[in-house]
């Protein structure tokens, strides 16, 4: 159903890259960012958030270094799913059909990143060939931090990398952090990640635990966009370049 409206909405509306988008839930453009559409963006780069509490927090938006990508012609999307209504498999399901609508609509290139969650979920696109040219995930996790999941979190960790071998063209940014309470194995999933690495062959740029930032959510620390924003979009992108910004919908 998603990928139909949006394909709808793209052949109904070819001057879309100077108008505002419709919101298509779990699908949607970035109020932050002005799109340029398919036909003039470089790509399309879909974020998704970690879990939070709606009833305490906000949702969470997208780190810095997002705008790296932005300014490198990418039109900037969402992929929001609803607090306490978030399996993994639906999500990876439904985020697979989403991404197979981007590409139909006319992106030439997808990036898909996600924090936590988020991540977990973007590392299923790993599975689909073809379904995205990089993917980003900072501090995967989905079992929380009972130690009696440890074992089954680090196993399936290990089966989503392993998904890897579907995908071999698609560039993988990987980034673990120190001192995260949602981390099941640090060193465990290093060498899980290692062995990606020397086993599939993959474009692979790890970054494993840096001495700042720390903490689950470090790809939000200032810090990190300034040491490694700019360096993770010229991996997933290496033919990339600047472009002027996007002009505004409405002028």
């Amino acid at each position: 159903m998603l990928r139909l409206i949006l394909l709808a909405f793209v052949l109904a509306a070819p001057g879309w890259a100077n108008a505002a988008l419709p919101p298509a839930a779990p699908l949607q453009p970035s109020p932050a960012f002005q799109p340029r559409g398919p036909e003039l963006a470089r790509g399309a780069l879909v974020w998704l958030h970690g879990a939070y509490d709606a009833n305490t927090q906000a949702l969470p938006p997208e780190p810095a270094w997002v705008r790296h990508a932005a300014s490198h012609g990418y039109d900037i999307w969402r992929f929001d799913r609803t607090p306490g209504q978030d399996p993994l498999a639906t999500g990876g399901e439904q985020l697979a059909n989403a991404l197979t609508a981007l590409r139909t609509g006319g992106y030439q290139r997808i990036i898909v990143a996600g924090h936590s969650r988020g991540a977990w979920i973007a590392l299923t696109v790993l599975s689909h060939p073809g379904l995205a040219d990089g993917v980003a995930a900072f501090s995967p996790a989905a079992h929380g931090t009972s130690p009696e999941r440890q074992p089954q979190a680090l196993a399936d960790f290990d089966a989503l990398l392993r998904a890897a071998g579907h995908a071999p063209n698609t560039r993988l940014v990987i980034a673990l952090f120190a001192d995260d309470p949602l981390d099941p194995g640090p060193q465990a999933r290093e060498a899980m990640i290692r062995q990606l690495g020397r086993d599939q062959a993959i474009k692979l740029q790890p970054i494993f635990q840096p001495d700042q930032p720390r903490g689950h959510d470090g790809v939000y620390d200032p810090a990190f966009d300034k040491l490694f924003g700019a360096r993770i979009v010229r991996f997933l992108d290496p033919d990339a370049k600047r472009v002027s910004p996007a002009q505004p919908a409405h002028p």
